[in-house]
């Protein structure tokens, strides 16, 4: 994998199904996208609709994220600056805060890169242009119920509960990879484009658990104390159905103006299926009224994916991922100055990629460090999330690729007051 350049995500996203994403919407992603051992009364958290049942208000989400990654060979290094939309996430509370749903669309996998590099010939140099886009979205309606609420003492101790969530998912995109072989000009050689382009969609469901207790008691009203909480998540094996197709192009260029010769299809449309396997999940967390911690391992062998597309085979083997991630959270208060109620966010993420790459496991190590600001005193609970995340994936040993990558996460999380009119039902007088 000897590169004389690189721009684009990344070049390892040109194997497997791209670069997975699971980190959702910024201020999960800024907790190195945990989100299963605790909820969040504002936020929706992207792989445990159990947590829809915590929302304390309706809440719409968005966001980008502005990613710059320095990716270095043996040959040559590179600075690639790339910005990508979150999605969105809508939640709202029901039913006296028994209930909660939660829509929203957001990426699942990305596709995007632009690799070249020159070998020689009898006549001189070739050069070829490695170019691939796309990615796999995610469009989801989820509920949560609080099935389990122990009756709160005299003194505000809680005590035991237990939510249950489930998604319907539909995942759907497409990618496309296009290889061009250039010929020098003038010595009468044309230059050939293959283009293939695999498109996939598919139903699918997960679900998870949340089961939360008191760790300490409350000895007054006033007093504070810690909680525990475990959350279990499985997403169901997706069945997509596939259509493939191939065609190649012989070309000119004539003052960086192409000419088309001729456009062979290699072979009619072909349909098959691809299948995701099952993705598992848990994580543990203990909290207060101002501290969050959490662990949480997720694990899908992808070596099990299974792909029957005629024509089509993946570039490179699956193997067993096992995701590892920590988080804290803190909030000094939920009165007073602005940094008071200022939620401060950090994490920590090992992420094995599914791919192999040329023998080689890839392994994302990341720090993210953030805070979500309060955008009004008293009317809302309307927050900006800013915050960055730090990492790297990859090697320069065996003509591979060593990235190191700082993303920029902004999100907004707008939550209309419980006052405002068009918010408040309707009431005949």
């Amino acid at each position: 994998m000897a590169l004389a350049q690189a721009t684009g995500d990344s070049p390892y996203s040109a194997y497997g199904f791209g670069d997975m994403l699971s980190a959702g919407q910024a201020a999960q992603a800024l907790m190195g996208g945990t989100g299963l051992a605790f909820t969040e009364p504002f936020t929706v958290l992207m792989g445990n609709p159990a947590s829809y049942a915590a929302l304390a208000r309706p809440v719409f989400e968005t966001g980008a994220a502005f990613r710059s990654t320095r990716a270095s060979s043996a040959s040559a290094i590179t600075t690639v600056k790339d910005a990508n939309f979150t999605g969105f996430n809508i939640g709202v509370p029901f039913a006296r805060g028994k209930w909660g749903l939660a829509l929203g669309l957001s990426p699942f996998s990305d596709v995007g890169y632009s690799i070249s590099r020159t070998a020689p010939f009898q006549d001189g140099n070739v050069m070829y242009k490695y170019k691939g886009s796309g990615g796999i979205d995610r469009a989801y309606f989820g509920l949560g119920r609080k099935i389990y609420q122990e009756a709160a003492d005299s003194l505000g101790n809680t005590g035991t509960s237990v939510l249950v969530g489930a998604d319907l998912n539909f995942f759907f995109g497409s990618m496309e990879e296009t290889r061009d072989a250039v010929y020098p000009a003038g010595l009468g050689y044309s230059n050939v484009r293959a283009f293939t382009s695999l498109i996939l969609r598919a139903p699918g469901a997960d679900a998870s658990v949340v089961w939360q207790g008191d760790l300490t008691r409350k000895r007054n009203k006033d007093g504070d104390n810690w909680r525990w909480s475990v959350g279990a998540s499985a997403q169901l094996p997706v069945d997509f159905n596939a259509r493939y197709t191939r065609s190649v192009t012989t070309y000119t260029t004539n003052s960086g103006i192409e000419t088309a010769r001729d456009t062979v299809p290699t072979g009619q449309e072909t349909k098959g299926s691809v299948k995701f396997p099952v993705a598992l999940g848990l994580g543990i967390g203990i909290h207060n009224a101002r501290w969050s911690f959490a662990v949480e391992v997720k694990q899908r062998d992808w070596s099990a994916s299974m792909v029957d597309v005629p024509g089509y085979a993946l570039a490179s083997p699956l193997r067993s991922t096992t995701v590892l991630a920590a988080a804290a959270r803190f909030q000094p208060a939920v009165e007073g100055p602005l940094f008071s109620r200022t939620i401060y966010r950090m994490g920590l993420r090992q992420a094995p990629a599914p791919q192999e790459v040329m023998g080689r496991t890839l392994t994302t190590s990341a720090a993210t460090i953030g805070l979500s600001l309060p955008l009004n005193a008293a009317q809302t609970n309307s927050w900006l999330n800013l915050g960055a995340e730090f990492g790297q994936r990859g090697t320069t040993d065996a003509g591979l690729i060593k990235e190191r990558y700082a993303t920029l996460w902004v999100g907004l999380t707008f939550t209309p007051w419980r006052g405002e009119r068009w918010f408040m039902a309707p009431k005949i007088q």
